[in-house]
């Protein structure tokens, strides 16, 4: 009952970070010849992950590096969960001691912060798993070979799903100072808009035919827009809830950059800053009229 109250809790926030202890952890009854796997020290991947190995009844030692309770694909990008990480671990809990090999299995999502070649320098090898590890035992009974489908990263709608309540519960946090400032009498309509922008970035900004993520925020205001032309008629209401909307989109589509892999090269700063500017001089004339 607590695991399943911890799942919640930790996939509405998964924005913030959830540390266990950083550890060297014996799974089942390993020897020296046991595998070595390693992964970050994000509570939420370390319960799944020893309930999975636990069941699976592979034998093995856990490395839980210390990435500040940073999931594994953030930190790698984020610089927490490096090569540097992972060879002091190495060094303080003596794990030379525990095995008579170099390898150790790593994630491959943590690609981006973890290099082979400088773990080879320092006399380990280094060997990237499956993308889930729910793979895991295939990949160790295949000799530590992976077919194409476990290098696939999928992304389906249950995680979709999961990361559109976590956007939502994040950008209602941040919203929730500038609604009541600005909207106060409107304060759950536009809760209930921030619900649907951060959940649409997540199920179907994939069918929006742009690249950019802020500019598949502003398309999904069109069809806000055109249902707020047909339901009001003040032509000032209309300017500044259409202000609102557009300021919600581009909040939002902005902000799903660091939601999803699309978003990792994507700069839209400037850009967001130039529409949030714009928008404020219009909302600013529209007190005029």
């Amino acid at each position: 009952m607590i695991g399943w109250i911890k799942d919640i809790y930790q996939t509405l926030f998964r924005f913030a970070r959830f540390p266990c202890e950083p550890e060297t952890i014996a799974i089942g009854h390993p020897d020296k010849s046991s595998p070595v796997l390693v992964t970050c020290n994000f509570d939420y991947t370390v319960r799944h992950l020893k309930n999975y190995l636990e069941k699976q009844h592979i034998d093995c030692f856990l490395l839980v590096v210390n990435t500040k309770g940073t999931n594994v694909w953030c930190a790698a990008a984020e610089g927490i969960f490096t090569t540097e990480s992972v060879l002091a671990h190495l060094k303080v809990y003596n794990v030379r001691e525990l095995v008579n090999h170099t390898r150790l299995i790593l994630p491959q999502l943590s690609v981006a912060g973890v290099k082979r070649k400088i773990l080879k320098e320092h006399g380990w090898e280094g060997i990237y798993g499956p993308v889930y590890f729910t793979d895991l035992k295939e990949f160790l009974d295949n000799g530590l070979r992976k077919s194409k489908d476990m290098q696939a990263l999928e992304y389906g709608y249950w995680e979709r799903f999961k990361m559109g309540l976590s956007h939502a519960v994040f950008c209602s946090l941040v919203c929730i100072l500038p609604i009541l400032l600005f909207a106060s009498e409107w304060w759950l309509q536009a809760l209930l808009l921030v619900w649907y922008f951060a959940f649409s970035m997540q199920l179907i900004e994939h069918f929006i035919p742009f690249e950019r993520l802020l500019y598949k925020g502003l398309m999904l205001t069109v069809p806000l827009l055109a249902l707020m032309l047909f339901f009001s008629t003040d032509p000032v209401l209309q300017i500044q809830i259409a202000i609102g909307i557009i300021a919600l989109g581009a909040f939002i589509g902005f902000d799903s950059q660091g939601h999803s892999h699309l978003g990792q090269n994507q700069n839209s700063g400037k850009l967001t800053a130039g529409i949030f500017a714009f928008l404020a001089l219009f909302y600013g004339g529209s007190l005029l009229l």
